[in-house]
């Protein structure tokens, strides 16, 4: 069952269809999680739509923002909406974690989520969790770089994420006409530090 569950999980991937691949090899994952091959590929297609969760949970915050217009340095909480979007964002990324607990990707992926979510309560465990990583792996440049980014709060957008150039809206009004701002190409997260 594992055995033909991974190749049509394999087959729909090489198709474009990444949903059925990420439910067939679930499927493959449920019937042998001792399987290399399948955990590698498990982990991988979790990995990458966690990822992509994560992306729509940022956009889903920023759409939020505009919809309330709620204003560039005013506290805000997220609607329960932009919160479920993170945690299920967290949840694919733990899946991935579930099946290979040693990928460095997941690991980073997970503490950037946590961060993103909530600069001021994710930075302490975004940190350890990276610490770690250093510890385990000091070759690792990209950990040591992403360290210092999130140690930092940005002098740019005074740690908030959101670009300062057009207030966390992604557009710019210029002449009575909105267009998307060149900054942060539409995203309306910070340039310097929004991308972690």
């Amino acid at each position: 069952m594992a055995e033909n569950a991974y190749a049509q999980a394999r087959d729909a991937l090489d198709h474009g269809d990444a949903e059925s691949a990420r439910d067939l090899v679930s499927r493959a994952y449920e019937a042998d999680p001792n399987d290399p091959d399948v955990r590698e590929l498990y982990a991988a297609l979790h990995l990458a739509y966690g990822v992509r969760l994560a992306a729509q949970a940022s956009e889903a915050r920023r759409m939020e923002i505009l919809r309330r217009n709620i204003g560039y340095d005013e506290e805000f909480e997220d609607s329960p909406e932009v919160t479920a979007a993170f945690d299920r964002a967290l949840a694919v990324i733990e899946e991935a974690l579930r099946a290979n607990p040693s990928s460095e990707k997941a690991i980073q992926a997970k503490a950037s989520l946590l961060f993103r979510r909530d600069r001021r309560a994710g930075r302490p465990a975004a940190l350890e969790i990276l610490q770690k990583v250093q510890a385990d792996h000091p070759a690792n440049r990209q950990v040591a770089f992403v360290i210092r980014k999130i140690e930092r709060p940005c002098p740019r957008c005074s740690d908030t994420g959101f670009c300062p150039y057009c207030r966390a809206r992604g557009l710019k009004r210029y002449l009575g006409f909105e267009r998307e701002c060149e900054r942060c190409h539409g995203r309306g997260i910070c340039p310097a530090c929004g991308i972690l």
